[in-house]
């Protein structure tokens, strides 16, 4: 027998050669020979699919664009992005400092930009190194939703990149490879960032309990496509958090829509900031009868209404001036209702009037 086998890992073939066969290498058809370190080695040639995705047709017509219009750049504009460029050398996978060129500076920042639906820029930014890793509380990944809470957000021109692997089986090591962007720039909701949604309509799937999940995500500035640090955690998809394995709690907001139709106002949307005293309040107050208050009556009890009170600016309409008051806020059961109240405290009470305000929020 001319070749012994002695392993077989995926298209990978070490051989042993034997008396009758003792060295050999080329190529035939998909199969490649070669000798490594006295062994010979067979390898199949890789098998490109030839199908594109939407997804990989958009990135590869934004990357074509944007190499063309570097090539339109001025030699002033290509030494500073030459200078840009020094600055943003990564280091490679054997330690060494990763050489980048005045285009690929141009291609990163510029594909970074367009990634979120901002312009290009032709002009170098100023280098900035200090774009901060994402920092937050917690995190949810659940048959029914995936969520960050306590996201703490630089600034508004910094928005979440997050990038999610399909369903994998627990026992999968590392499923890097194989994360998607699911979106390209979100900004949190008071520090809640809701990626459900996204998801599901990235993946077409929601995530399935008991599978293992692979996710990276990061800061970009809007402004000038520098991005933070990449983070990166792998968990398995099930009710409680991540982090702290907490049940997630939904923070108290209530609409027009939960309240009755004799309700004084129109347009309520009443909110509480999870982990902190802040409230926030948009209404239209017409008035109730003969009183200077506004009342929003509750169809039902919400799920973790609290108790309490806050104080906020309120103004009248532009037929009356915008002449400015005070009202305090009670968040109240009265008699078996739930009820939102608006009360004047301050200022010329003028029907209708106008919320559009936050203020500290103290519970009973």
């Amino acid at each position: 027998m001319p070749l012994e086998l002695r392993g077989l890992h995926r298209s990978l073939m070490i051989v042993k050669p034997s008396i009758a066969f003792n060295d050999f290498a080329g190529t035939a058809k998909d199969v490649t020979a070669r000798n490594v370190k006295g062994r010979n080695i067979l390898s199949s040639r890789a098998q490109h699919s030839k199908i594109v995705t939407p997804a990989q047709a958009v990135s590869r017509n934004r990357l074509s664009r944007i190499s063309r219009t570097f090539r339109q750049l001025s030699d002033s504009q290509i030494n500073r992005w030459e200078i840009l460029a020094g600055h943003m050398k990564g280091i490679s996978t054997l330690g060494q400092a990763a050489e980048m060129t005045a285009h690929n500076a141009f291609v990163r920042i510029n594909s970074n930009l367009q990634m979120v639906g901002e312009p290009m820029l032709a002009d170098a930014p100023d280098y900035i190194c200090d774009v901060p890793e994402v920092l937050y509380d917690d995190l949810w990944i659940s048959p029914d939703m995936i969520i960050f809470t306590g996201l703490q957000q630089p600034s508004e021109s910094h928005v979440l990149v997050f990038k999610m692997s399909p369903a994998l089986s627990p026992g999968v090591s590392s499923g890097w490879g194989q994360t998607v962007i699911i979106t390209p720039g979100l900004a949190p909701d008071w520090g809640d960032a809701d990626l459900t949604a996204l998801y599901t309509s990235v993946m077409g799937v929601a995530p399935e309990a008991g599978k293992k999940y692979f996710c990276e995500f990061y800061w970009l500035d809007k402004k000038t496509g520098f991005t933070g640090e990449s983070m990166a955690i792998s968990a398995v998809c099930k009710e409680s958090s991540t982090a702290y394995a907490q049940e997630y709690v939904p923070r108290t907001r209530i609409t027009q829509d939960d309240v009755t139709e004799d309700s004084t106002g129109e347009g309520l949307d009443f909110e509480l900031s999870p982990g902190s005293a802040i409230c926030s309040a948009d209404a239209i107050l017409h008035g109730d009868y003969n009183v200077a208050s506004t009342t929003f009556v509750l169809k039902k009890k919400p799920k973790n209404f609290i108790e309490g009170k806050a104080f906020v600016m309120v103004r009248s309409s532009a037929d009356t001036g915008y002449s400015p008051q005070t009202f305090c806020i009670e968040a109240m059961e009265w008699v078996g209702d739930y009820e939102i109240i608006f009360k004047s405290r301050g200022g010329h009470y003028e029907k209708p009037s106008e919320v559009h305000s936050t203020g500290v929020f103290i519970d009973r």
